[in-house]
């Protein structure tokens, strides 16, 4: 019987080590905006410790900068590129774990991936990120106003947030408009990718004090959303846009956590903490559905949240140069059922601000629905007080919906 099990631990450790001599795991975790290696806690010794065959690593960087995430893309890209010539075979396969602006920074790594390495495109294995705000944050927006009174191009050496970072992370910004765009085409470019995306919920929500892990909405951690490409003309008639012409993108599985986007009432949801080195079902809300899902195992929610809110942004671009005076061009919302709701607030001065596209104008504003599925709303765009064009944009709740039009001279 001592014989046996003997035999036994060699075969066991002769395929382990054959299949690593084969075949390695390669972990990156990606921090955001002031973060660093401590912002995963002991995730990385954890993933480490899991299977003789997965290399975990933090990839950091330097935030509060004046750099941006496709500066931090690049970084990281070379980084990787690397890691090639040295550790990374063609043989393995490749994760990545993401937090909050992390999470932007390796889907552009994607985009930069499909544009520039498609042997490293084709080991790509797990992407998972941790309350990721795709669709912006209003923090960002809190972000500058503290923090950024002086001139642009200048440094606040006390803020963890660079002028940059919060700019592409409001509400509105091109960084936004890329995503909208292009995330989808980005995922479709390996199609072995197996996404998995995590958002946080606060101890206390609901629609007066908002859906979010305390820093970014539920309607920004999720990848789903409703998209309209369009045109937009001064001198045609007026015209409307129904709601069946948006596209909605909802094959990438997300859930939502009880955790905070760091510890502070609760778990952090990318923070694991030491205890579950020893005890990996410890309580820690995301770190099973983690580990599950790198093993290829398919992962639910253990809770179900009823959510409300909701967001529109109209992207208003030039790309011809077109001469108007911006302060002409201005939207209405209008046609609300007993359901959804717009603050008037909202309605009134919907964000604008210094995350306007380059040489165009941008709209947003969020609401609330109590509607299982989509409903929808119209909103007017109107020049010189005329009607131009009417959008019946469909809205969700814990979703965000984008009109994405181009000026244009003629039809």
């Amino acid at each position: 019987m001592l014989f046996f099990k003997f035999a036994l631990f060699l075969f066991l450790f002769h395929s382990v080590a054959w299949s690593c001599d084969t075949q390695k795991h390669h972990v990156f975790l990606l921090h955001g905006i002031g973060g660093n290696k401590g912002t995963f806690g002991s995730l990385e010794n954890l993933l480490n410790r899991q299977h003789p065959c997965i290399k975990a690593r933090t990839f950091e960087y330097k935030t509060g900068s004046l750099q941006n995430t496709y500066d931090f893309a690049r970084d990281f890209h070379q980084y990787v590129i690397s890691l090639q010539t040295t550790e990374i075979r063609n043989s393995d396969k490749v994760s990545l774990i993401m937090h909050s602006q992390g999470g932007l920074v390796g889907s552009l790594w994607l985009k930069l991936l499909t544009e520039n390495n498609l042997l490293l495109l084709k080991q790509l294995d797990s992407f998972i990120t941790l309350s990721t705000p795709f669709w912006g944050a209003d923090i960002a927006h809190i972000g500058k106003q503290f923090f950024y009174t002086l001139p642009p191009g200048m440094i606040n050496p006390i803020s963890p947030f660079g002028r940059n970072e919060l700019n592409e992370m409001s509400y509105g910004s091109s960084t936004i408009q890329d995503f909208a765009r292009n995330l989808d085409n980005v995922f479709k470019s390996a199609p072995q990718l197996r996404p998995l995306i995590i958002g946080g919920m606060k101890r206390f929500y609901d629609t007066r004090i908002g859906e979010d892990d305390i820093v970014v909405p539920t309607h920004s951690m999720s990848p789903h959303r409703y998209y309209l490409k369009d045109y937009l003309s001064f001198f045609d008639k007026p015209a409307r846009v129904l709601a069946n012409a948006f596209k909605k993108n909802s094959k990438k599985p997300f859930l939502l956590v009880p955790a905070d986007h760091i510890k502070l009432t609760q778990h952090g949801i990318a923070d694991i903490p030491s205890r579950c080195l020893k005890d990996i079902k410890c309580d820690h809300p995301s770190l099973q559905y983690i580990l599950d899902h790198l093993k290829g195992i398919e992962v639910k929610p253990k809770k179900e949240y009823s959510l409300t809110r909701f967001r529109v942004t109209v992207f208003i671009n030039n790309p011809f140069g077109i001469t108007y005076d911006q302060k002409d061009l201005t939207i209405q919302v209008h046609g609300l059922d007993r359901y959804t709701k717009v603050p008037l607030i909202e309605r009134i001065t919907p964000f604008q601000g210094n995350a306007k596209v380059e040489k165009g104008l941008v709209f947003s504003f969020g609401g609330n629905t109590k509607l299982e599925g989509a409903s929808k709303l119209f909103v007017t765009l109107r020049y010189k007080n005329k009607n131009i064009k009417t959008y019946e944009v469909p809205v969700e709740a814990g979703l965000s919906s984008f009109v994405d039009t181009d000026l244009a001279t003629i039809n």
